[in-house]
């Protein structure tokens, strides 16, 4: 046999008993489809996450509207019900609610009520029982006066929509713009309680100085009631299946990862998300997340679709990710949509010295429902301005010791933002705190006194509530007093020798003037109590806080809407990349100041964490020309721009924080999509 036979035989025979000794040895076969933990890129499939599945949508604001009474306006100051659509509609409201002296309350003979147009905007991701705040306004052709002193009658706000749109949805699947018949929709909102109108608190300094005047007070026509309404159903958000992924399996694998991976907190009945049709998934807001919805969809966005195994190489590269600073805030969020398996290696990040490390690793421990963080985030907020707002929503998270003691503590620090901060956040978290709880007024203000001990201050809120804060002990009057008008009624004094403050008020009694008089201590708490039980509400305590404060008369300051400033994560993370120690952005932070973040402009994706490339070497400069007469070549193309990386993300930047396009969006009007 010549040689190749015999080398021939010898191959067979050797595969043969390869093949054989396999057998023999039960050798598992090699994998040709990478499992979950392997290299990402080995098969981009199994590493999946929600995002790339869906895009959210319903993330924009829905108006509701409503026509109500306010009564117990001051005689004169309001007027009959004028002729019309809007008088109709009250009057139906009012026959559903079962008064009968409809003509009584709509003509009043003192002209001490009035009909008004009632509005508020539901915010995306709204839960039901929300508190949210409600506007009122007068009709044009209405001759009331002021809706000052007055109280809104219960009444329901709806939202609604046109015959024309609803067509046009029909026929096209699109909405049009205004025209057709106006059709209402279901209750969103139900409204009442007291007036705010005439409402003037200075907010042209810098938050943390003293209010100033500066001229014309707003209309007594318009008002606001902060908190006066309370949302009566959940409003979720919409995750839209992409194109490809657009059936029930899908759909239902995307709902139950984020209610396995999102715990429900004081919620634990309530689903987080459900799979609604096969391209449209419902989610609600977990209640960790209850203060801060963007970060719920950063989170939720990185959710993989399939779970990730513990030794996974995706896990071990975002846990080295999150132990260096200019990617720590991106693996943070990562690892917290990885859920309570994450707590190992964000405690690790708080051993590190970098504050951007400990600050990321303590943020998303705290929203994971650990309190590991607590004496971090407290640190961070007191020296760090840029991190401050962030680090007092994650204490806010949840009412544990943990937490509410570091906010109690952080209402004594002498910096007016944090102090205030520190008691919205623990006020949040807790409402029911005795170190936070205070006093209704006259159905008309809140007054608080907190953080005994403290150095004094005195805190006015331009909206949201009305309240004043009063921080330190005793903050007091100091004497003489020359007399302080208040109002139209009020006079605040202290005549010189006497340690006591006179208030008195003058009363109008079947047409004969009167004066009140009472007399307190000179604790600006005793005086505002003492106004209130003359008849004084909100506005007049206000008035004399800014008179007392111009008068310098005060033994404390008084600060105006010191509310911690904030950036988005994606500004904070162009900072990091760049700013290790926090220099910059601590004083870009209060040049900036807090933009909202409306993730319908900004997006929902966070920044890239791969290596940054080198910029492009800009494109060689053409010839000279070589034709007669010219001198010169053509123009030079423009070098392209290289984003400079100190420059924060901004909320009009759409360069790196424009979302995908989006298929054809859902109807927000009612009645297309789902019964509200």
């Amino acid at each position: 046999m010549n040689r190749i036979g015999i080398v021939g035989i010898g191959l067979i025979i050797g595969l043969a008993g390869c093949t054989a000794w396999d057998k023999k040895v039960d050798k598992t076969p090699t994998p040709t489809r990478a499992q979950m933990g392997e290299d990402p890129a080995a098969d981009a499939e199994a590493f999946a996450t929600v995002g790339m599945k869906t895009l959210p949508d319903n993330l924009g604001p829905i108006p509701v509207s409503g026509v109500g009474l306010v009564y117990n306006l001051q005689p004169g100051t309001g007027s009959s019900a004028p002729p019309g659509g809007w008088r109709q509609m009250l009057e139906n409201t009012l026959k559903k609610q079962g008064w009968s002296n409809i003509k009584e309350l709509l003509d009043s003979p003192k002209q001490t009520t009035s009909l008004v147009l009632v509005s508020a905007l539901i915010p995306p991701g709204a839960r039901n029982g929300d508190p949210i705040d409600v506007q009122l306004s007068v009709p044009d052709e209405s001759k009331t006066t002021s809706l000052k002193g007055g109280t809104l009658l219960a009444c329901d706000l709806v939202d609604f929509d046109t015959t024309e749109n609803l067509k046009t949805i029909s026929k096209e699947g699109r909405p049009s713009g205004p025209g057709g018949q106006l059709l209402l929709g279901s209750p969103w909102v139900k409204a009442a309680g007291s007036v705010v109108a005439g409402e003037f608190v200075s907010t042209e300094t810098q938050p943390g100085t003293s209010p100033q005047a500066n001229g014309e007070a707003p209309s007594l026509r318009t008002a606001v009631i902060w908190n006066g309404g309370t949302i009566n159903q959940t409003r979720p958000y919409f995750f839209l299946m992409k194109p490809g992924d657009q059936n029930w399996r899908m759909a239902a694998n995307v709902a139950e990862r984020l209610n396995t991976t999102f715990h429900g907190g004081a919620d634990q009945d309530r689903k987080i998300a459900e799979a609604k049709r096969p391209d449209l998934v419902l989610v609600n807001v977990p209640y960790a997340y209850r203060f801060n919805h963007y970060r719920f969809l950063l989170v939720s966005r990185h959710v993989p679709i399939a779970p990730v195994a513990a030794d996974s190489m995706y896990r071990r590269r975002l846990e080295s990710e999150l132990l260096r600073p200019e990617t720590t805030l991106v693996a943070a969020i990562k690892l917290e949509a990885l859920g309570g398996d994450s707590r190992r290696a964000l405690r690790q990040g708080l051993e590190v010295p970098n504050p951007w490390v400990r600050f990321a690793a303590a943020e998303s421990l705290a929203y994971l429902g650990h309190t590991d963080g607590a004496a971090d985030l407290q640190k961070l907020a007191e020296e760090h301005p840029a991190l401050r707002a962030h680090c007092l929503k994650a204490l806010a998270v949840m009412d544990d010791a943990a937490f509410t003691d570091r906010l109690v503590e952080l209402t004594a620090n002498p910096d007016p933002a944090l102090r205030y901060g520190a008691f919205i956040a623990l006020r949040l978290a807790d409402p029911n705190n005795s170190a936070v709880q205070g006093e209704l007024l006259n159905s008309s203000c809140w007054l608080h006194r907190v953080a005994p001990g403290s150095p004094g201050l005195i805190h006015l809120a331009s909206s949201r509530r009305s309240e004043i804060v009063l921080f330190g002990d005793g903050v007091k009057f100091r004497g003489p007093v020359s007399p302080l008008p208040v109002g139209t009624d009020f006079t605040v004094s202290m005549p010189a020798g006497e340690g006591q403050m006179k208030v008195t008020r003058i009363v109008k009694e079947k047409g004969e003037h009167n004066v009140l008089e009472r007399r307190c201590d000179a604790d600006l708490y005793a005086v505002i109590k003492t106004i209130t039980n003359l008849g004084g509400g909100h506005a007049e305590a206000v008035e004399l806080l800014q008179r007392a404060d111009s008068a310098q008369v005060l033994t404390a300051r008084v600060v105006v809407d010191a509310i911690p400033l904030e950036m988005s994560v994606l500004q904070l993370d162009s900072f990091a990349k760049n700013d290790p120690s926090l220099v910059k952005a601590n004083v870009e932070v209060a040049r900036i100041g807090t933009v909202k973040i409306n993730p319908e402009t900004v997006g929902v994706d966070l920044p890239s964490t791969d290596e940054v490339k080198p910029a492009a070497a800009p494109p060689a400069r053409p010839p000279l020309a070589r034709e007669p007469g010219r001198l010169f070549g053509p123009k030079r193309p423009p070098e392209p721009v290289v984003a400079d990386p100190l420059t924060p993300v901004t909320a009009d930047d759409t360069t790196t924080t424009t979302p995908p396009p989006k298929p054809q969006d859902l109807s927000r009007n009612p009645g297309t999509l789902f019964p509200r």
